[in-house]
């Protein structure tokens, strides 16, 4: 699949530059492309910020498995009885997914927004008295049948803040990808910024289209447009175009974040647990250059104690991602987790998409359980070079995959020597300096 063109990227860029004055944004149910999200957003930026409305408390009441308790019905999926190559699923809001959000169709003639109803979820048990509440959708995912599957399955989600998470042939959901990241990883709380409203498209004939997700962002430091253009298959590429105005400054901006969960690995088994390692990624890898030159880190990842930041700073970044190195099941022993078919995510910038200086952080907390992300990898523009008094663009790739990032990178990897250098950090990975990196512990 092809990215998005340069020319029709230059005509978004211009839009988002563009004054507020100048963008005649349109209602919800009329957007008809991206630049009327590009629209909304600009104008959503020029006001304060409005906190959102929360789910009725009866349905956040919910523990997890009471959430669970209200099923999807995978019989009415839309688009199943038009027999289209996806189909699309709705999560309802509830439980730790305090707020919901607005869900629209743009079809070639009218936008239509879906409404949130027994037509999507099946109320069991405990929560067949909420089936006539007046709930809210928290998110959506989407389905296709993957290269060598019998039948559809799940290979992208949009749920929570603006986490989605995405997975190809053979793979099951492990690291998350997030849109933005406002203040994370200092003493002080994290600003999560939200997708409000999405807009999705009915899925073309063409097997090779990908398929296109619009997204509002809003916080009280952010407003932003997105577009997710989905393409599923053995490895499933995310290429996100995104417009992004600051509402007022903040300590940290982290762009294209990962998020994910590392308990130990073999060196680090806990006595009475029968699990030899317990992650959905084992490490993080660095594509970027230095004064010095291009250059590649891998990072072990850890559990501390406390709160851990590290960081690599770079003139240019190419790529980096959390990977699942150890693919041999035995090596879990879990049947259940399927820990070994986590996929790699890889965020892709290459030389098409540069975002100039910056520092790749890696975030490491504490965790109780496996249930608790507790790895955090994202982007730091270095402020001095970034104005941001304007909005900004950005454009990359998420690749999520079992293939080794050097593999899913872009043409910039095939200017390395063909002795490959990720290769040889792997194998040495336990003394592999990589670029000279900084740690610190939050406050």
């Amino acid at each position: 699949m092809s990215p998005p063109t340069l020319s029709r990227l230059a005509v978004v860029a211009c839009l988002a530059a563009a004054p507020v004055s100048a963008l005649a944004a349109p209602e919800p149910a009329e957007v008809r492309s991206f630049e009327d999200v590009v629209a909304m957003a600009s104008e959503q930026a020029a006001v304060q910020h409005q906190p959102p409305t929360r789910a009725p408390q009866e349905l956040l009441d919910l523990d997890y498995d009471g959430y669970r308790k209200i099923a999807v019905r995978h019989e009415n999926a839309m688009w199943r009885d038009e027999d289209r190559k996806t189909w699309a699923e709705f999560y309802p809001a509830g439980s730790i997914f305090e707020y919901p959000v607005d869900v629209y169709v743009v079809d070639e003639d009218k936008t239509r927004r879906v409404e949130y109803g027994p037509q999507w979820f099946q109320f069991r048990g405990e929560t067949e008295r909420l089936a006539d509440s007046e709930g809210g959708l928290a998110g959506m995912r989407l389905l296709t049948r993957l290269p060598g599957n019998e039948h559809k399955t799940e290979f992208v989600s949009f749920l929570g803040a603006s986490y989605y998470r995405a997975i190809g042939t053979g793979q099951w959901y492990g690291t998350s990808a997030r849109g933005l990241a406002v203040d994370i990883g200092l003493g002080t709380p994290e600003e999560f910024p939200r997708f409000t409203k999405y807009w999705i498209q009915p899925p073309t004939s063409d097997s090779e289209d990908p398929e296109v997700v619009w997204a509002l962002m809003d916080s009280p430091a952010v407003s932003g447009a997105y577009e997710f253009r989905v393409s599923p298959g053995e490895a499933t590429e995310v290429f996100v175009t995104a417009h992004v105005w600051m509402r007022h400054g903040v300590q940290k901006l982290a762009v294209a974040p990962l998020t994910s969960m590392f308990m130990w690995d073999a060196d680090h088994q806990p006595e009475g647990d029968h699990r030899p390692e317990v992650h959905d990624a084992d490490a993080l890898v660095i594509h970027g250059a230095t004064p010095e030159g291009e250059t590649w880190v891998w990072r072990d990842l850890e559990r501390p104690d406390r709160p851990k930041v590290s960081s690599w700073p770079l003139e240019n970044l190419y790529g980096f991602g959390l990977v699942q190195s150890e693919r041999d099941p035995a090596k879990y022993n879990d049947n259940e987790a399927h820990y070994h078919e986590r996929p790699n995510v890889w965020v892709d910038v290459g030389a098409r998409w540069p975002w100039g200086p910056g520092r790749v952080e890696l975030l490491e907390l504490d965790a109780k359980h496996e249930g608790m992300d507790n790895i955090g990898a994202y982007y730091v523009f270095d402020t001095d070079r970034v104005d941001f008094k304007e909005a900004f663009t950005l454009n990359y790739r998420v690749v999520f995959s079992k293939q080794a990032p050097e593999d899913t990178a872009t043409e910039r990897v095939a200017q390395v020597e063909p002795e490959s250098y990720l290769g040889k950090l792997r194998v040495n990975r336990r003394i592999a300096a990589g670029m000279p990196g900084s740690s610190s512990s939050a406050p």
